[in-house]
């Protein structure tokens, strides 16, 4: 080891680089989700999980109006959804829980359907006024689908000047009522932008995982994960000491996705376990990563590191993602190698990257889904 760079210096660098990556697993998210009686947020809620007509987290009566009072869903012990008319219903409850509940509303969804109402501006106020960050969403945007698409953009106007805001997310969440004839088709349009606007909301909270782990499709969240991962260790290739900063990032993402698929957390230690049974697949690759990060910076050196920790990086989280995914236990270390050493040749396919096209997330993104769908 370099006269430089210690065991001692390499254990303090992955130690901050963890914590200050690491989500806070212990945290809590509230969500109020406010509108009048047959706005459709139950089927709102269900289209936002992704869930199936026949799996919903919120139930859609056939009658309207099913949902008259506060409906709390408690998804966990960490992620509670308040589903009523408005938070005066909630403060009429007078529980601990929701005095709880109102002093600390991450997120205001408002849910608008219809002609804009100048009488609901007093609830939206109420709500703005409570949470970090509202929300409005006007649902069942399917009764504009006959006409001229003016008049649609008309009431989304008239809705931004009676509430007093600049963005409104229309959406379409049909098909959720469980007294659908089977053969009827759901129509959901518009809800990936509310989805979009919630996890960005979070993400600045570091609580995005939270409720991605209630996702009933975790596909494009792992994605995420993967991907933030393999941009991240392209620029750690360029730090000095980079073994530790590159170490600690894979460690946080396997964190990630077990806590993503299993509702676990995994502790660093049992995380940093599974390092060997990777590195021992990939022997001469590690090793040169490892030798690097104790030399200067060396552009030539640095865009060959740069390649192989991603990698290596994407065969290793591929491979977790793919045991989680089959239900097997990362126990199982004979098929993780065997997972592994198959996303090691899919990798290849990430040989032409270059460092600036992995600044664009999006694209890097857009690439991991085709390849991992590819090779499923």
């Amino acid at each position: 080891m370099s006269d430089n760079y210690s065991k001692e210096d390499f254990e303090k660098i992955f130690n901050e680089k963890y914590e200050e990556k690491v989500p806070d697993f212990e945290n809590h998210i509230n969500i109020a989700l406010i509108g009048k009686v047959s706005a459709g947020k139950s089927s709102l809620l269900n289209a936002i999980f992704e869930c199936t007509r026949d799996n919903p987290i919120a139930k859609v009566g056939a009658n309207s109006g099913v949902t008259t009072k506060v409906t709390p869903y408690k998804l966990d012990e960490q992620v509670l959804i308040i589903d009523c008319p408005g938070l005066d219903d909630v403060r009429k409850e007078n529980s601990k829980e929701t005095e709880t509940f109102l002093e600390s509303i991450d997120l205001g969804i408002f849910v608008v359907t219809g002609s804009a109402d100048a009488s609901q501006k007093a609830n939206f106020e109420d709500l703005k006024n409570s949470s970090k960050k509202p929300i409005v969403v006007l649902n069942k945007i399917d009764e504009w689908d006959d006409l001229e698409e003016s008049a649609y953009n008309s009431v989304i106007e008239q809705w931004k000047s009676v509430l007093g805001i600049d963005k409104i997310f229309g959406t379409c969440t049909k098909g959720f009522d469980p007294k659908l004839r089977k053969g009827a088709r759901m129509d959901i349009r518009g809800v990936e932008e509310v989805r979009e606007e919630i996890f960005n909301f979070l993400k600045t909270e570091k609580k995005e995982i939270l409720l991605a782990k209630h996702l009933k499709s975790k596909e494009s969240y792992a994605i995420g994960i993967i991907g933030t991962a393999i941009v991240a260790v392209a620029g750690e290739a360029f730090i000095p000491g980079s073994a530790a900063y590159i170490t600690a990032t894979q460690v946080v993402a396997i964190t990630s996705l077990n806590y993503l698929y299993k509702g676990e957390v995994l502790s660093k230690s049992s995380a940093l376990s599974l390092l060997p049974t990777f590195a021992g697949q990939s022997l001469g690759t590690t090793a040169f990563l490892w030798a690097k990060s104790f030399l200067p910076p060396t552009f030539v050196l640095d865009i060959a590191a740069a390649g192989i920790a991603v990698a290596i990086t994407f065969a290793m989280l591929a491979s977790v993602k793919w045991m989680f995914e089959n239900e097997h236990s990362l126990n199982d270390k004979e098929l993780l190698k065997q997972a592994f050493n198959k996303f090691t040749k899919i990798s290849e396919e990430l040989k032409d990257i270059k460092p600036e096209d992995l600044r664009d997330k999006k694209s890097v993104l857009m690439l991991l889904g085709r390849i991992l769908t590819k090779n499923r």
